[in-house]
């Protein structure tokens, strides 16, 4: 189980996560906001840009986000996601199909979607601290490797045919 710290601001559940920046091959930190409600993850596109993912070549697609209609989004595969647990502690789930958005007017990073939370089971607890516990519900310590990623079959990646939302 992953115990994850919440900071709770803006309406909002922030966590701690970290991506495989395509340059350097390391994980960088970056704060997400934990969305039940989100069909997908997204990242805002400057961050993915410069953590070195091409973004220009990558298909084009779009999102719904509620309260506004379709916007463009990139389908971007990261090579590399964890989440760090309540002690500061990164745990890699491997590669993760993410869009890519301009969220440059929010005060957001990005949102984690169902596409990732529905491969846990899942308790927010809140308190001092509010902490959000997943359970995996598959083998955490045996990730799928970012050259065997299927991108309609695979953990992470997309998992519905119909329409897509935020």
């Amino acid at each position: 189980m992953l115990k994850l710290k919440v900071d709770l601001w803006s309406e909002s559940m922030e966590i701690r996560s970290k991506i495989i920046n395509n340059k350097t091959g390391k994980y960088e930190a970056i704060d997400l906001i934990f969305d039940t409600g989100a069909y997908l993850t997204v990242i805002d596109s400057d961050i993915l840009a410069r953590a070195g993912y091409d973004l220009n070549s990558a298909k084009i697609s779009s999102v719904n986000v509620v309260g506004v209609k379709k916007i463009p989004a990139r389908e971007v595969l990261l090579k590399g996601f964890s989440f760090v647990d309540l002690y500061g502690n990164s745990h890699p789930i491997g590669p993760v199909l993410v869009y890519a958005i301009d969220m440059s007017e929010g005060f957001v990073s990005g949102v984690v979607g169902l596409n990732i939370i529905k491969e846990f089971e899942t308790k927010i607890k809140f308190g001092c601290p509010t902490t959000i516990e997943l359970t995996p519900t598959f083998d955490i310590s045996q990730p799928v490797p970012f050259d065997h990623f299927i991108l309609n079959e695979s953990r992470f990646g997309l998992w519905a045919e119909h329409s897509i939302s935020a």
